[in-house]
């Protein structure tokens, strides 16, 4: 991706993920009702709750949400993992620049429009392919940011789609009602998703 774009109406990303059992590979670990899968399978996006409550202390202002994509997971994860792409398919990601590469993480700067204002920070990204990349801020002008994507194969490997995760955690530098946050992050993550999702499509049908 944008080793971490995100972006929402109020700003955009990022939870660095607690420690997951095993079983969170597996996709029903994390969508447990039929009517959540009947809306997967729609092509909707659908708002989850962490299943295991572990990450719990700062729910009050985050959000996680899931899409299911017509696609093995590796084109996935190339998308997801392209910072150097992610400016042409988010709208409000203004730019992304790799500063630092080192051994299992990097430093990226981004830049997203926040409504008539700008805002800049350091991402830390922390890949773990092709299942997870984790991210956190690393300086800039949020208070907090921190979140992870999940990359989760769904079905036979002839007809595999991907169960794509993306959660967000964050508090801006500002004061905000926290009830405010998680509204705004529940209400603006499918919009990045599906622009995910897109952008997978476009890429197959370009190949």
């Amino acid at each position: 991706m944008f080793r971490t774009p995100l972006l929402v109406s109020l700003v955009s990303l990022i939870f660095l993920s607690a420690a997951y059992p095993d079983e969170s590979s597996t996709p029903d670990f994390w969508i447990k009702s039929p009517d959540q899968w009947a809306s997967l399978k729609a092509g909707e996006v659908v708002i989850i709750e962490s299943p295991d409550k572990s990450d719990s202390k700062d729910s009050d202002h985050a959000a996680m949400a899931a899409i299911l994509i017509d696609s093995p997971v590796i084109p996935v994860w190339d998308i997801v993992n392209d910072q150097d792409k992610a400016p042409h398919y988010l709208k409000t990601l203004l730019s992304s620049e790799l500063l630092e590469e080192h051994e299992g993480y990097s430093l990226i700067e981004q830049q997203v429009k926040v409504g008539f204002h700008k805002v800049k920070y350091v991402v830390k990204h922390m890949p773990t392919p092709p299942s997870v990349i984790n991210f956190s801020r690393e300086s800039g002008d949020l208070k907090e940011m921190a979140g992870f994507w999940r990359f989760i194969e769904v079905g036979e490997e002839s007809e595999a789609k991907t169960l794509l995760i993306y959660r967000l955690s964050l508090k801006p530098d500002f004061p905000v009602p926290q009830f405010l946050i998680r509204k705004s992050l529940s209400e603006n993550l499918p919009d990045t998703l599906i622009s995910v999702r897109n952008e997978v499509l476009r890429a197959r049908k370009d190949s």
